[in-house]
Parts: C-alpha cells; sequence; structure tokens
C-alpha cells in the first residue's frame, strides 16, 4: 500500500523566482508541488489555492498573510514556510493551536538588505535622484551634498542585518551607536557599535536605522514625539516594517525640514497608495519592498526555505518558529 505524497502549494510565485530554481528539484522529490505565479486577488482566492495543502510556501509573505480563518479552512495543513525572516502576517497562535508549524527563512538577506541601507544614505546624501532628475531635465546644475565619513549612525534593533550594516558603516569612516530591547553593551561592541540609550540615540545621529521586529509593543515604535527628538537635518532609513513609523507624522517631518530626508523601502500600506504624498517628495527615496531582491540573496532565500520544507517531511524539522505546535 502506497501513501499519498504531500502537496505543496506556493500561492504567490510572482516573478517565477521558485518555478526557475534548479532547486525546486528536491521539493518534487518528496512531494507534489502546486505553484501559482500571480498574486492573489483576496484571501478567498488565496484560500481557493491553498485548501488542499500539505504545506505552503509562501514566497511573498508581505502580501500574502494567513489569518485564522484562512488557517482553519485548511484541514490538512501541516505546515506554513515563510521565505522571510518575520512571521508577523501568520497567526501563529491558531497555527499552533490546530498543530501546525510555522518556519522561516533567517539570515538569507542580510547583506543584501544592509548594502540597500549604504545606498538609501549614499543616495540622499549625494541628492542622487534630484541631480539624475535635473540632468534629464536639461538642468546643468549640481547640487551640494555631504560625506557619510566622520558621521553618526544610529542603529535601533541590534541582529543580523544591523550587525553587517555596523560594519559596512564603519568601513565608510562612520560612528556607529545602536539601541536594542536588552541594550547589552558587549554585545554591541563586539559589533563594532556603542550602545547608549534610546533618547541619546536620536539625538546625536545623523542617519537613524530601524531594524526591529514588528509586532504589537513597536508599532508605531517612530512616532511624532520621537521624531521631534531626532538632530535637526537627520535621515530616516527604513528596511524593517512600514508599521514601526507614524508615517503621516514622516510626511510632516520631511515636508517641513525637520527631516532631512528618508529612505524607504517599506510602508504603512504595500503597494504604496497613488495618493500617497510621499510620492511628492524630493527628499525620499523608495524602493518596493526589495531590499532582499538581489540574485544571491534569493538564492539564499530560495534554497533554505525548500530546505525547510523538504526537512519537514523526511525527519529533520528545522527553523520552526512554534515548536510547540509539533
Amino acid at each position: 500500500m502506497t501513501t499519498a505524497r504531500p502537496v505543496v502549494v506556493i500561492p504567490d510565485d510572482i516573478n517565477g523566482a521558485y518555478a526557475a530554481a534548479s532547486s525546486l528539484s528536491r521539493l518534487k522529490a518528496v512531494a507534489e508541488v502546486l505553484i501559482f505565479s500571480t498574486r492573489p486577488a483576496d484571501e478567498a482566492e488565496l484560500t481557493d489555492r491553498v485548501r488542499d495543502a500539505d504545506a505552503i510556501l509562501s514566497f511573498r509573505p508581505a502580501f500574502t498573510r494567513f489569518p485564522t480563518a484562512l488557517i482553519e479552512a485548511c484541514p490538512q495543513l501541516k505546515l506554513i514556510c515563510i521565505s522571510g525572516t518575520g512571521v508577523e502576517d501568520v497567526d501563529v497562535a491558531a497555527a499552533s493551536a490546530g498543530h501546525i508549524a510555522v518556519a522561516n527563512v533567517v539570515g538569507s538577506a542580510n547583506q543584501s538588505v544592509a548594502e540597500l541601507c549604504i545606498a538609501f544614505m549614499f543616495s540622499l546624501a549625494r541628492r542622487l535622484s534630484e541631480q539624475g532628475a535635473s540632468v534629464r531635465s536639461g538642468i546643468w546644475q549640481g547640487s551640494t551634498g555631504f560625506e557619510l565619513g566622520g558621521k553618526t549612525l544610529g542603529i535601533v534593533g541590534l541582529g543580523g542585518i544591523s550587525s553587517d550594516l555596523t560594519r559596512m558603516a564603519r568601513g565608510l569612516g562612520m560612528h556607529v551607536i545602536s539601541w536594542s530591547r536588552n541594550n547589552d553593551a558587549d554585545r554591541a561592541r563586539a559589533v563594532g557599535a556603542e550602545a547608549v540609550s534610546l533618547d541619546d540615540l536620536l539625538s546625536r545621529s545623523d542617519m537613524v536605522s530601524l531594524h526591529l521586529r514588528q509586532n504589537a509593543e513597536t508599532r508605531g515604535f517612530l512616532s511624532a514625539s520621537r521624531m521631534a527628538q531626532m538632530k535637526p537635518g537627520a535621515l530616516l532609513i527604513n528596511t524593517a516594517r512600514g508599521g514601526l513609523v507614524d508615517e503621516a507624522a514622516l510626511v510632516t517631518a520631511l515636508q517641513s525640514g525637520r527631516l532631512g530626508g528618508a529612505g524607504l523601502d517599506v510602508f504603512a500600506v504595500e503597494p504604496l497608495p497613488a495618493d500617497s504624498p510621499l510620492h511628492t517628495l524630493a527628499n525620499v527615496v523608495m524602493t518596493p519592498v526589495s531590499g532582499w531582491n538581489t540574485r544571491e540573496s534569493s538564492q539564499r532565500m530560495i534554497d533554505i526555505s525548500i530546505d525547510n520544507v523538504v526537512g519537514f517531511f523526511t525527519g529533520s524539522r528545522q527553523n520552526i518558529v512554534n515548536k510547540e505546535a509539533l
């Protein structure tokens, strides 16, 4: 008597990354794989796609969410694997209650995201977007920028990405200060940063880069009052989660010149609405949640995600964030 192979559904392979991956053969060796190449229009369509899945492998968790109702609509589901670090778009409690494991991918994009932070800083410091637009419009007039060397970078949240960012920033001659929940001075020193209080970081930093996880405690972390504490003309870099920032307050601070600019890869609403005032601000550089999106990072992310799913069905479970579900 043969046992039916598990069904793995990739409901949001928008860029065809998994469909084109050579490592997909390893997944097909242990499971039936169903890939959808478009973004589901709504939760109902997503539910239809994954209803019969034993495992879901989500390529774009920022756009593909797994609330309680969807999880409960999948009677065979045993695993949700997110191709990223954050699992806030999965109702982990509901998954655990249904004995459904949730796996993530940690560290695959550290270098890529850290490099984007540096790219944002260079672009804002040298006003690259403005100067490029001027040249294209026939105006041959340079804009005065400033050097990153000698400036102070404040990192909020000390993890893998921010550790890589610290190394890069110090290589440019920047001084790096940090604040995190436990604010361990020895840990900060080990990666090349100086642990300081949050108030001190905000008031001293020429650039502030956010690297916190988004949860109930950190939503709206960078509020209007905290922006008011920042050094006049400072730059904000956010490649973590859009909900960490009071976006309306950020727009006001940028419009008034209280903040000198922002480099944003994440937003309160994604995709960014067409009527967002951020579109109109010359001192904002934006990318569409693509900090992770390099060839090298994507390959690491795909390989680890497939390892997670293959391992789950072959007895070598890894990167499970809710071990109580097992």
